[in-house]
């Protein structure tokens, strides 16, 4: 017990030390490194509509999520480092129970818009209910309509994952969580898997943490 919690403060540490903020290059949004419950940036990327940036979007998670990039060499096996990190960031485990996406508005849309098109994009990828997928899209409306009914430029959108389900906040107030089984997997695979909405996001990830040795002998 003594070695893995060595073993596990050295992780950490590691990270802290690799760990930096980002700015996302199409929309200029930057990302702090690190959130204030300790999940650490991963990378960042932007929502495209045609030629419209829609939001910046960063993923946020645990070292252990981070070191499923570390076997693979910056720009080289590009499709086993995704899975590797989509796998990670998805399993939701003792080690790294939380992925978070942190979206920021870089072009106005109404709350319904906003919160269809993330619905649209979960929908086919979330083997449960559709209801969870429309409570999820009543959250974001809500929240949405809480400042206002309009998701203006500048808006912010958090959706924390795990294995209960999707929590959701708007401006830094919570909305609610979606209680599901599959929910929280399918949200991470809207940004992670091979049809991913923003492949700018992915691309972040892997050129960020691919390569970065987070192994700590202790």
């Amino acid at each position: 017990t003594v070695i893995l919690e060595a073993q596990h403060k050295a992780k950490f540490a590691a990270v802290e030390a690799k760990m930096q903020s980002l700015k996302e290059k199409a929309t200029g949004v930057s990302f702090n490194a690190k959130l204030d419950d300790g999940l650490y940036l991963v990378g960042c990327g932007v929502r495209k509509k045609a030629i419209i940036n829609v939001y910046a979007v960063a993923m946020y998670s645990s070292p252990t999520a981070l070191e499923a990039l570390t076997p693979f060499p910056t720009g080289k096996q590009k499709k086993e480092a995704q899975v590797a990190l989509r796998n990670a960031a998805r399993t939701f485990g003792p080690s790294s129970p939380t992925t978070s996406f942190v979206l920021e508005m870089t072009f106005k849309a109404d709350g319904k818009t906003i919160a269809g098109a993330i619905a649209e994009s979960v929908k086919p990828r979330q083997g449960g209910s559709g209801s969870d997928v429309k409570e999820l899209e009543n959250l974001i409306v809500q929240g949405v309509e809480a400042k206002g009914g309009q998701a203006t430029k500048g808006t912010i959108f958090r959706f924390d994952c795990t294995e209960e389900g999707v929590s959701v906040s708007v401006d830094g107030n919570t909305q609610g969580t979606v209680k599901s089984a599959g929910i929280g997997c399918a949200l991470v695979d809207v940004f992670m898997d091979d049809k991913a909405v923003s492949p700018q996001l992915v691309n972040s990830c892997l050129d960020t943490w691919c390569g970065k040795d987070l192994f700590v002998a202790v």
